[in-house]
């Protein structure tokens, strides 16, 4: 059958559903579907995996189309009864056996809805003569993505007698398998046991989320893990992020994306690494392989990684970048395709033309979390739309610049901190961070007040020019044991504002032991140590973590720091306080002007239940960005209660529950220069 093609195709094939788009198993056999626009005919290729030689091909004409779907069903029993495709005969028992793609015009494509892909299996392996097929006009109804200058088919093809034909991988069964030197998907994932694992469905007002690179994660040598940089390396992490507190990871994309991008510059073309997986070229079906010890079972380390991490109580988000003009269609169908097929939590949508109102008014994702910088509010819900928990979330941008602002000590800030502090809207979440991959960490945010990104090779023109950020005296590393102080004070400055903050907290991960990318604040390119973690700061700033760790824990413990719905400031239960109050140095006087840096924010316990029987505590937060040290009035208490010193940021402990001792002073209290006072009332 090698290099045939058949085209009578009534002795294998009969027309099959143009629904769902890509390969699926039915009681009448195999269906393949697949979109393409203003063509009359296409040619389905099967290849033997192990040998990448073509096993059968079919040719389908207009006979096969329904609109732009060519579908065609190939049953086990037409397989077994054609001589012609003996070779096929293990098919539909070892489905892991055989790969596809499609040809249109003399060019092969992937299809776009492939749940597998091979041939991408060494991460950042360069080919000189890939491709960009696969990417339609947004205004097709297709199987890919937007190029707005030319209609293309496919994904690339690799160079004959390139490397990757001499790479071998461990299949299935333990043999050997070479790999087809073409780009090309699998017919089926393999079923995995899921053994009843469920959503979660925890809710917003008590996620703690925890965003990172999966490659990133654990690649560094210093992770000690058995598989760096895989889903079976995060796996071995499990134990870690239990420790800190996490009940949520955000994953940068995990779908098959092209690493490598051509651009141009002085002398030709050149190739730049895509790290992060922000691509215009993606298979967004297909678990990416290089991020699998076993490339060949990418899935079933993928599903595994998920169900760990659901049997430890950790939800799983998924970023999804969709360049302008990608599907409407495709959009909905991945979204649907990883929330069934792998369990998947939640997804942060990412892409200037995403159909937002749609996805969120989508029945199947109804309890799935949705994030997004922004949501039509009044359109989804003015139309009835009522989700079957809050799942629809806000990215807080806004949070991140004025958070960063207010800690820097910029004037006119107060009432924006306020503002953010307490923003907990009733119908969705909202999600806040300081720090995320796009910009500095949180250690280089006071370390560095320019951005040092020469390493990208672009002359330090990318990434973003005003970050906020401030050095603290010395740009970089420095021994200055002030300068050193008082950048660990704004650290833990900044993660006391986050994670006493109304709404989700974010956290990037490594900010929680200072990891640092040594000022690079665009590192999209750098897979090598500047953008791997390195675990060795756990050890050598494990005083952040131990302040970090049992802070997360403060805001797991008390409802009032993570209130379901918004605080009202108004005391509507007749306790005699208000849920949240704002005060200045002078209690229940809060100063707002231009040149103030000071504020206080009072919590009532009373307005939150620890359980059916008892109320939460008071909190009262004194915050002073001044560099000088301000003595701040402190609110008076219910009889019989007394102020007791729980977090001062001028100090590195959070202080345990058996060593909290009564102030002296019940009515006032000095806060050192860039600093924040917890106090709680009990």
């Amino acid at each position: 059958m090698n290099g045939y093609i058949m085209k009578n195709n009534q002795l294998a094939l009969s027309k099959g559903l143009p629904m769902p788009l890509g390969v699926t198993k039915h009681l009448d056999g195999m269906n393949f579907a697949i979109s393409i626009p203003n063509e009359e005919e296409c040619i389905l290729k099967l290849f033997h995996k192990k040998t990448g030689v073509m096993a059968a091909s079919f040719l389908l004409t207009s006979e096969y189309k329904t609109g732009n779907v060519f579908s065609c069903m190939l049953s086990e029993l037409m397989v077994k009864e054609n001589p012609d495709l003996k070779e096929l005969i293990h098919l539909f028992d070892k489905t892991d056996a055989y790969t596809y793609i499609y040809e249109v015009n003399g060019k092969e494509f992937v299809d776009s809805y492939a749940k597998l892909i091979y041939g991408r299996e060494v991460y950042g392996e360069v080919n000189s003569q890939q491709q960009t097929y696969g990417q339609v006009n947004s205004q097709q109804q297709t199987y890919g993505q937007v190029n707005s200058q030319r209609q293309t088919y496919g994904q690339g093809v690799y160079r004959e007698g390139s490397k990757r034909q001499e790479n071998f991988l461990r299949g299935n069964h333990g043999e050997n398998l070479k790999l087809n030197h073409k780009l090309c998907s699998s017919l089926l994932p393999e079923d995995y046991p899921w053994e009843g694992d469920k959503p979660l469905y925890i809710p917003y007002s008590q996620l703690i989320i925890y965003k990172l690179h999966l490659r990133g994660f654990t690649k560094h040598p210093s992770s000690k893990v058995k598989n760096p940089g895989t889903f079976q390396g995060l796996t071995e992490k499990i134990p870690y992020l239990k420790e800190l507190g996490i009940n949520c990871i955000q994953l940068m994309p995990i779908y098959e994306f092209n690493e490598n991008i051509w651009e141009k510059g002085i002398g030709g073309q050149k190739i730049k690494l895509n790290y992060w997986g922000y691509s215009e070229d993606n298979f967004y079906f297909a678990p990416k392989s290089s991020y699998a010890a076993n490339p060949a079972q990418a899935d079933i380390e993928l599903k595994s990684m998920i169900s760990k991490l659901h049997q430890e109580k950790i939800e799983v988000i998924l970023e999804m970048y969709f360049p302008y003009g990608t599907n409407h269609i495709l959009i909905l169908d991945c979204l649907k395709y990883w929330a069934m097929e792998y369990h998947i939590d939640g997804f942060h949508l990412i892409g200037e033309s995403i159909p937002r109102t749609t996805i969120a008014m989508e029945p199947l994702l109804n309890k799935t979390k949705l994030f997004a910088t922004c949501w039509d509010k009044e359109q989804i819900y003015n139309k009835g739309f009522v989700p079957a928990f809050k799942n629809l979330a806000e990215y807080n941008d806004g949070y991140s610049v004025d958070i960063k602002g207010f800690l820097r000590g910029d004037e006119s800030k107060v009432s924006s901190f306020a503002s953010r502090f307490k923003y907990n809207p009733d119908k969705f979440g909202v999600i806040n961070y300081i720090t995320s991959n796009d910009g500095f960490t949180l250690m280089d945010l006071y370390s560095y007040d320019v951005k040092h990104n020469e390493a990208n090779g672009e002359n330090n023109r990318d990434g973003l020019d005003y970050n906020y950020s401030w050095n603290c005296g010395k740009e970089g590393e420095t021994n200055n044991r002030s300068i050193l102080n008082l950048r660990r004070k704004q650290i833990r400055n900044a993660f006391t504002i986050l994670l006493l903050s109304q709404g989700t907290p974010l956290i990037l991960a490594g900010d929680e032991f200072g990891n640092s990318q040594l000022g690079n604040n665009n590192a999209y390119c750098q897979d090598n140590e500047i953008s791997w973690i390195n675990w060795d700061d756990l050890n050598n700033n494990k005083d952040i973590f131990e302040f970090v760790k049992p802070l997360i824990s403060i805001r797991k413990c008390h409802p009032i720091l993570h209130m379901k719905y918004p605080l009202k400031s108004m005391d509507y239960i007749s306790s005699g306080y208000p849920d949240l109050s704002y005060h200045g140095t002078k209690a229940w006087y809060p100063d707002y002007s231009f040149y103030s840096r000071m504020l206080g924010i009072m919590l009532a316990g009373q307005y939150a239940k620890v359980n059916s029987w008892e109320n939460d505590i008071n909190f009262y937060i004194a915050w002073n960005m001044h560099w000088e040290e301000h003595a701040f009035d402190l609110p008076s208490l219910p009889k019989n209660m007394k102020w007791h010193v729980l977090i001062d940021t001028a100090g590195d402990k959070v202080v345990e529950d058996l060593e909290l001792i009564p102030l002296s002073s019940q009515s006032k209290y000095e806060v050192k220069d860039r600093s924040i006072a917890v106090l709680i009332g009990k």
